[in-house]
């Protein structure tokens, strides 16, 4: 490792040895062919080098040619997602101007796939683009939800809706079983974990670029197996400077919910109906129905969203700046839940001879007041709205809490007396040096590092008072706060070189090296016995043998490491055959000793049939056409532990001793998960370019998993991780794009994408019968992971009021057995995808956006609750009141006093949605009413998020992160149908000024 970061500090040195020559500027402006409107955020580079700049709001830019350089021979490159690119020649001017065109050729946008920037025809690999601006203003606390159905391929799901909550997210399926499936996120060159997103502020980000196969995430080597999401940020252009501010304001509720329960006259005459267990009185019922109490109300408010952002940029040929500031303030539906955030970034770049200087930082403040969600504890807001009878209240006559009928705590106590805190501290950047080697034109030596630094502070405080206080040892409440601490530093340096050999040839070589090294730190504390007024430490009660208030402490620490060295080659010829090879090793300090380095690679191609000769006389109907094939593998060492290979010792006592024992068994043959992936498809453009189509075939296959290997009893252990076991993923993806209308005032574009997901485990652990059941969950050979595994339901005998199920044989039978259970489908998502539309007339513009999702199943495990006659002291749904209670009478609801088995599927639902995302509204007034205030740009807007929501599925959220069924392990928590934050549904109101 030190001789790795020697190479890098004497290359570094020896860049900066070279002498500083006189550079030259090209300046010029960019507008847009039919209406003459400057273009903001043009890419201008340099052909052949990464030397470029993007122009300002006034379309205005300033580009450096390094001294060396002849600029007679050079040429630019001119690009905006949307427009036809250009490539100009310099021939020695200092002042050029551009004037882009409608992209009427998809296969002309930029592609910035981290390591390097390609044109999209260039492009062997599967890549989707998103523009930031598209999700910038979207009300939502972590920005990857904003990305929910915008990109073919890529399955953004909620994990929950509270405010700062991170998403699940999942390119092309679920690839592993045991290990991590979340894709790699890189900002700006610097990897980001999921869990942070909610301290980034999104309106700094300039695009999003989802790599999906092989050729396009092989550069990111053991980190890009399950796909990655590269992230580029707004950066500074020549020019005066320039200020934007925006403002929003708005509100969220809750969303409707789909499961009707019993208001009090109907939860009353339930009970009577079914042997008046509180033994009410007709005085009771007659005072008890006037109660019908809306827990929803109770519980939950109108949540206030506001969100401030203020940025600065410009600067001159030489130095580019932005810097940016934002307050974000999000209340949660739930009372006493939020997230107030508050973040900074500065992204400076400067030129001089022939070097390129960077720095990107951004630092965030989070604080998040949480509650607890998706389990069956009445602590659980959505739960308590469901259990708790409408006949009950939150307060006596004398204004104290009440308790329910059913003896559980009051959540609104709970909400209101017990807190869940957390803070975070983020910073995260990376400063870069780059250099255009004057003797050898083409070359240009580069390197980066970046550093991801996370701090988190957290606090829980039971109040003595409330139930979970008076449960805790001692019964005197508990305050539990927890430190944890995290830094990881990535470096890569690289040397690329370009060349055009005559009008034929294009080559790109790169090499890299890259070292990634994490390590973090937590400690943690538990006191009793809290006293006086005190929501802190002070309230602790020193604990003693006798008093029992004995304090629970614990700590943790880990660390890891990942050395890359790789390799890229990029060769196109007659603009129209492109050939990419990759190849890459890493070593990383998780696996045994055995298998910590392991190689991999991959090849692709494309062909531009449209530029054939054979394709002339079709050019109006197909104006473009692009066939690309790739092949290749990637390794995964995600979602398995930093010392899960070694022997690990934990501390014991035996017999009053203090010493080790053996806590795990080393496994020095433990190594990577390796996925390999074949992709195909093809990208076209016809009706002059204003409809465009990509379609693509993936079939990706994951050997050697993470699994647990059962171990003979005479080890001590039960198991041990081991590389067992295959799945595959293949699918189909579409995405379609047109212009409909364009003209002088008006346009209208819709988009529309869709994939198609199939899952299946190959082989597991063993042989034989080697399923792994959890609950009514089961991983299975041939079959999808985390299938459903349960007895059918046939409804209910109306002579008895029995209810009925299935049997293996098809035979309807009123006994139930496990042994009886079948395969009834997924809660993995085969069919995805989303579709939208902008209309834009002079300073008016609408646009919208819709995601859905069908084909999963969702076990609702709420309805078992809320269906269970059993818990009669609880509310319940208003379905039984259809209950059997007579023969002949056809129902699907069995007598109450009928045990309910839970693990049919009477209680699997399908999860089929449509969710309109997203509404915006705006409107920029004209500038010739905002000249004479010399003001740039005014726009007004409204926009809502979650608007609505059509499915069948019986509650107030079907969008629910598949719960991971990892051998032996329980269920996930956090995944109970029903019981999680819902979306919020928000409105907000918003104003954007430019100076």
């Amino acid at each position: 490792m030190r001789k790795v970061l020697l190479v890098h500090l004497v290359l570094i040195l020896c860049l900066l040895q070279q002498a500083i020559a006189q550079d030259r500027t090209v300046t010029g402006t960019v507008k847009e062919a039919v209406t003459g409107n400057a273009l903001p955020g043009v890419t201008v580079l340099l052909k052949g080098t990464a030397n470029g700049t993007n122009t300002n709001q006034n379309g205005q830019y300033a580009l450096t040619i390094p001294a060396g350089q002849a600029s007679e021979e050079l040429a630019l490159v001119v690009s905006l997602i949307g427009m036809v690119s250009q490539e100009i020649a310099i021939n020695g001017r200092s002042t050029i101007d551009v004037t882009l065109e409608a992209d009427t050729r998809q296969l002309s946008e930029v592609v910035v796939t981290g390591y390097s920037t390609q044109n999209r025809r260039e492009v062997t690999g599967s890549v989707a683009t998103v523009a930031g601006r598209e999700v910038a203003l979207t009300p939502i606390g972590s920005f990857e939800q904003a990305l929910q159905g915008r990109a073919p391929g890529m399955l953004v799901q909620a994990n929950s809706g509270q405010p700062g909550a991170a998403a699940s997210v999942l390119i092309r399926g679920r690839g592993s079983v045991f290990g991590g499936t979340q894709p790699l996120f890189i900002v700006d060159g610097i990897e980001v974990s999921a869990t942070d997103f909610s301290t980034l502020n999104p309106a700094d980000f300039e695009t999003y670029t989802v790599l999906k196969d092989a050729i396009s995430t092989s550069q990111y080597g053991s980190r890009g197996a399950n796909g990655v999401v590269v992230i580029t940020t707004r950066k500074g252009a020549a020019g005066p400077t320039q200020l934007n501010y925006s403002v929003q304001y708005g509100f969220s509720t809750l969303p409707e919910n789909r499961l009707r329960l019993m208001n009090s006259s109907e939860k009353l005459a339930y009970e009577l109906a079914n042997g008046n267990p509180y033994n009410w009185s007709a005085a009771d019922v007659e005072r008890l129905s006037a109660i019908d109490t809306d827990w929803t109300e109770v519980l939950f408010r109108t949540a206030v969203t506001k969100n401030h952002s203020l940025s600065a940029s410009g600067g001159n040929d030489k130095t580019t700046y932005l810097l940016s500031g934002s307050i974000f303030d999000q209340e949660g539906t739930v009372r006493k839940t939020g997230l107030n955030r508050y973040t900074g970034r500065a992204n400076v770049e400067s030129k001089a001879g022939g070097f390129v200087f960077g720095l990107n930082s951004t630092f965030g403040y989070s604080e998040f007041a949480n509650t607890y969600e998706a389990t069956t504890s009445i602590n659980v807001p959505l739960n308590a709205i469901r259990w708790t009878n409408s006949y009950e209240t939150p307060y006596d006559e004398d204004g104290n809490y009440t308790q329910t009928r059913a003896g559980q705590p009051n959540a609104l106590e709970l909400i209101n007396e017990n807190t869940a805190l957390r803070q975070q501290l983020k910073g995260l950047g990376n400063v870069y040096v780059a250099y255009d080697v004057p003797a050898l034109p083409g070359l240009t030596l580069r390197t980066n590092w970046g550093g991801d630094y996370t701090s988190n502070e957290s606090a829980v405080f039971l109040d003595p008072m409330t139930g979970p206080g008076r449960s805790v040892p001692g019964g005197k409440g508990q305050l539990t706060r927890g430190y944890n601490r995290f830094f990881r530093v990535t470096g890569t340096t690289s040397a690329s070189y370009t060349h055009h050999f005559g009008a034929d040839h294009t080559l790109n070589v790169a090499l890299f090296n890259e070292i990634v090294k994490g390590s973090g730190r937590g400690f943690g504390f538990t006191g009793y016995g809290l006293g006086g007024p005190f929501e802190n430490e002070a309230g602790i009660t020193p604990g003693t043998a006798t008093n029992g208030f004995i304090p629970a402490v614990n700590g943790e620490g880990t660390k890891h490491a990942l050395l890359s060295y790789f390799s890229m080659l990029h060769y196109g010829f007659r603009n129209k055959y492109y050939l990419s090879l990759t190849g890459r090793r890493d070593g990383s300090s998780r696996f045994g000793l055995n298998n910590q380095w392991a190689n991999y690679g991959s090849v692709g191609l494309s062909w531009i049939v449209s530029e054939e000769a054979f394709m002339e006389s079709m050019t109006n109907v197909i104006n473009e056409l692009k066939f690309k094939i790739s092949y290749g593998s990637a390794g995964n060492q995600a979602g398995i532990g930093d010392f899960q290979s070694r022997e690990l010792y934990n501390q014991a006592v035996y017999n009053g001793v203090n010493g080790l024992q053996q806590a795990q068994l080393a496994n020095p043959d433990l190594k990577w998960e390796r996925r390999s992936t074949f992709n195909t498809g093809f990208e076209l453009a016809t009706l002059q370019g204003r409809l465009r189509a990509t379609v693509e075939y993936y079939y990706a296959r994951t050997t050697d998993l993470f699994l647990n290997r059962q171990l003979s009893r005479t080890t001590g252990y039960s198991s041990l991780v081991s590389n067992i076991g295959s799945l595959e993923n293949s699918g189909l993806e579409y995405a379609l794009e047109g212009e409909l209308i364009r003209s002088n005032d008006f346009t209208w574009t819709a988009n529309l994408n869709f994939t198609y997901n199939q899952n299946k485990i190959k082989k597991l652990v063993g042989s034989g019968d080697n399923d792994i059941v959890n609950g009514v969950y089961i991983n299975r050979e041939g079959e999808a992971l985390n299938s459903f595994y349960v007895v059918r339901y046939a409804g209910v005998n109306p002579d008895n009021g029995n209810a009925q199920y299935l049997n293996l044989n098809d035979e309807i039978t009123e006994t139930y057995s496990p042994a009886d259970r079948v395969l009834v489908g997924s809660a993995e998502v085969p069919f995805f995808g989303g579709f939208g539309t902008a209309l834009k007339y002079k300073g008016f513009e609408v646009n919208t956006h819709f995601s859905f999702v069908q084909g999963n199943k969702i076990y609702n495990e709420d309805r078992t609750n809320v269906e269970n006659p059993a818990f009669v002291g609880d509310n319940l749904a208003a379905v039984l009141l259809n209950e059997w209670r007579e023969p002949g009478q056809i129902t699907s609801i069995p007598r109450s006093s009928q045990a309910l088995r839970s693990s049919t599927t009477r209680f699997i639902e399908n999860g089929d949605f449509l969710r309109w995302r997203n509404l915006m509204v705006s409107y920029t007034l004209p500038q010739n009413l905002l000249q004479a205030a010399r003001i740039r740009t005014v726009t007004v807007f409204a926009q809502g998020q979650n608007l609505a929501t059509w499915t069948k599925f019986l509650g107030f959220d079907p969008e629910i992160s598949t719960p991971e069924l990892t051998g032996a392990r329980s269920r996930v928590p956090g995944q109970l149908a029903g019981a999680q934050y819902p979306a919020l549904r928000t409105i907000m109101f918003g104003l954007s000024v430019g100076l």
